[in-house]
């Protein structure tokens, strides 16, 4: 959830769970392409990802933001927009929205730390894998095995401070909410 921009929010959960298994499954094809050289591997590991992973990312972005299926597709954009950024929502009937979305990005985070361990192993793998591929390999393979060492470094070296970076813009703007739901309780009180 944490890796999903605010457009794909505009559309519904079997929308959103197409356009983020799509956007994978094209990606992941591409990378199978490369290693292999073959189309079908391609299509296969792009038909494979685009089902399995729209599915299962579909199901958690519904699990830790329930209550996106009661916004609109503007208001889910617009919520998600100015959690990330950590900015002020403005409209009071969406403070509670930015709380639950905020919280949903914080109960996202903490299922995905247990398996931070297994990013070190595959880089060692992925290193020795280069190293193989550089010596005994195709020219395809090395530049195949490149992408996925800036792939891997990516995710342990720049991923860790992006994502620590979201959190503390949704702490930000859940506080802001938070402050402006109590302001329009005060007034309406």
């Amino acid at each position: 959830m944490l890796t999903v921009p605010a457009f794909v929010w505009r559309g519904g959960a079997v929308m959103r769970g197409v356009i983020v298994g799509v956007g994978t499954g094209i990606f992941v094809g591409l990378l199978a392409w490369l290693d292999s050289g073959l189309w079908l591997a391609a299509v296969l590991a792009a038909a494979i990802i685009t089902v399995v992973y729209g599915i299962w990312l579909g199901l958690r972005m519904v699990r830790y933001w329930p209550g996106a299926a009661a916004l609109s597709g503007e208001q889910r954009v617009r919520v998600v927009g100015v959690t990330r950024w950590g900015g002020r929502i403005g409209d009071p009937t969406l403070g509670q929205p930015v709380v639950d979305y905020a919280d949903g990005l914080h109960k996202s985070a903490e299922t995905g730390r247990p398996f931070r361990w297994v990013l070190p192993l595959f880089l060692v793998v992925a290193i020795v894998t280069a190293g193989w591929d550089a010596i005994f390999g195709s020219t395809r393979d090395v530049i195949a095995s490149c992408v996925y060492l800036v792939l891997l470094g990516f995710e342990l070296l720049w991923w860790p401070g992006r994502r620590d970076q979201l959190l503390v813009n949704a702490d930000r703007a859940r506080e802001r909410a938070v402050a402006l739901i109590e302001r329009a309780r005060g007034a309406a009180g």
